[in-house]
């Protein structure tokens, strides 16, 4: 395989019944045992070329949705895709500067979904939760007792809840 050639990912997001109801397409590289994401843009870039233009998208995730994250500069420069198709993650590093918010509120305005990925509320993160209808959660960076603050502040928005490294089904 050469350095330019990408593997794509995708990981089942699941309801509370575990029926899949989404994937997160993931960039790999040639180390299929980790991402290896160091440059987010190309990493993001690579995974709508391959899932929407080399693939049909409808092949990759049948009638699911795809959950694809997005840098600050694909967010400010957003593919044309079908929004019915895909969900923008907004990663936990992006800062909801004007234009990041000017930004997610005109895709939302189109019907794209809006998440935010590996997210802990902080208030100045507010207005992007504000513009968000999915939180994901990594269960892996909290304890019990910070996960369940986090859901009381969060359930006062109106936003869904998205555990991900859950690992057992205990958890």
């Amino acid at each position: 395989m050469s350095s330019q050639e990408v593997l794509l990912a995708r990981q089942p997001i699941y309801d509370k019944k575990l029926n899949i109801v989404a994937y997160e397409l993931l960039f790999r590289g040639t180390n299929l045992d980790q991402a290896d994401v160091s440059d987010g843009d190309y990493a993001t870039s690579r995974v709508l070329t391959n899932a929407f233009d080399n693939l049909n998208i409808d092949d990759v995730v049948g009638e699911q949705r795809a959950y694809i994250n997005f840098t600050r500069n694909i967010i400010l420069s957003p593919p044309p895709f079908d929004p019915k198709k895909y969900v923008v993650e907004v990663l936990e590093d992006i800062k909801p500067d004007p234009e990041v918010l000017q930004a997610l509120t005109t895709l939302k305005e189109k019907g794209y979904t809006i998440a935010l990925d590996d997210f802990i509320f902080h208030e100045e993160l507010a207005p992007l939760v504000e513009l968000a209808e999915i939180i994901k959660v990594d269960l892996s960076l909290l304890t019990k007792e910070e996960l369940e603050n986090e859901v009381v502040k969060l359930k006062l928005h109106d936003v869904t809840l998205l555990a991900e490294k859950i690992e057992t089904y205990e958890e």
